[in-house]
């Protein structure tokens, strides 16, 4: 390169690094902010060339170049060094108290009672969360009450553009806005907010931030034509996938349930997925999944003071409670999260070297995420 020459870090990068490489999450940070760039059927494509030299596209983008100490320091004051689960002031496992939303919502509820919680208390003024069109097909949509949030109760494991509604709503003065999230787009969200570009996103307004455990997210398109197959056409209602050691993809379509081997949607599993090092969204105010073992309840990671404060208020007006979690479930979620992150080493190794990485490691931290996990790079 030539002294002088500048790098882009525009829409010519980013098809570059991501879109050509298979690596977009498909999470919509860069959607509504780019003539050039749509979402369709579950993937993000370019219309036209952009001779922008940097854009917000590559800048709040997930999988482009990330230096970790820098983002973890903006949202909690220390590098990123705790490699388990990451940033935590307590960890727990808690229901929503209110039927309607274990019965809706997966698993305990907890995600769904919080955001109809914090809206009701005008914690938040506006929540964006993902439901699903007809087929499944996830999009990231701008919720003001209780209609809205059962619209987008349950999971699809499907990975949608939820930022986009971000970008393009039409947000009135300083509303307050709260977000459910994968790892993808929290990590997205927290690029956004460090992003020294102009900004032309309410991301200053993003006060509450709720984090969803993730492993892997499918690839709408293909997986969808497999599932139709499967299910012989009928409408899909809802889906899930049992607790270890049986692990079963179970699909409710029509009012017939069909179980079908997790092991038979890997190969749906996007790239991206494969070379993402966070399970529990730890860039979260709160982390929520599910507790193996324990049917109806959640693991709650409490990240941040609004996180904790947003927990208690919702304990003491009775809309969830809370229970210690196990030290075996606790170890468990531990030694999951850090498989993933060893894994994606292993991979980042096979195919030509962590350095080659989107995110920056410091050779001590590689070491202590092998070591920790019980593995060494092969």
């Amino acid at each position: 390169m030539e002294t002088g020459e500048k790098i882009n870090r525009g829409l010519k990068a980013l098809e570059e690094k991501v879109l050509d490489r298979n690596l977009c999450t498909a999470c919509g940070a860069c959607l509504s902010l780019c003539p050039y760039l749509r979402s369709w059927k579950g993937r993000v494509v370019k219309l036209d060339d952009c001779n922008l030299e940097e854009g917000r596209c590559f800048a709040y983008c997930p999988r482009t170049e990330v230096d970790l100490d820098e983002i973890y320091q903006t949202v909690f004051g220390k590098n990123y060094e705790e490699i388990d689960v990451g940033p935590a002031r307590k960890i727990m496992m808690a229901r929503a108290k209110n039927p309607i939303w274990r019965k809706k919502a997966q698993t305990g509820g907890v995600v769904s009672s919080l955001v109809d919680f914090a809206l009701r208390e005008k914690i938040i003024r506006a929540g964006i969360l993902t439901p699903r069109d007809g087929d499944l097909l996830p999009y990231g949509q701008i919720i003001r009450g209780r209609k809205g949030i059962l619209s987008a109760a349950g999971s699809s494991y499907v990975s949608g553009p939820t930022l986009e509604a971000l970008n393009r709503g039409a947000w009135k003065g300083q509303e307050r806005i709260g977000i459910v999230g994968l790892p993808c787009q929290v990590l997205a969200l927290a690029r956004m907010k460090t992003s020294k570009l102009e900004k032309k996103t309410p991301i200053d307004q993003v006060n509450l931030v709720i984090g969803l455990f993730c492993t892997w997210a499918l690839d709408y398109k293909p997986f969808m034509a497999f599932l139709q197959d499967r299910v012989d056409g009928r409408s899909i209602k809802k889906l899930n996938i049992t607790p270890p050691p049986e692990r079963i993809f179970e699909v409710l379509a029509g009012n017939k349930l069909y179980r079908i081997s997790v092991d038979g949607i890997r190969p749906f599993i996007r790239p991206s997925c494969r070379v993402c090092l966070d399970m529990t969204a730890e860039l979260s105010d709160l982390s929520i999944g599910t507790v193996e073992g324990k049917e109806g309840w959640n693991t709650v990671i409490v990240r941040t003071a609004m996180g904790e404060n947003l927990l208690k208020r919702a304990k003491r007006a009775g809309v969830i409670e809370t229970r210690p979690l196990s030290k075996n479930n606790l170890n468990h979620l531990k030694e999951a999260s850090l498989l993933k992150k060893r894994r994606v080493l292993d991979a980042l190794n096979e195919k030509g070297g962590i350095e080659k990485a989107y995110f920056t490691l410091s050779p001590q931290l590689i070491k202590r995420i092998l070591s920790e996990s019980g593995e060494s790079l092969t």
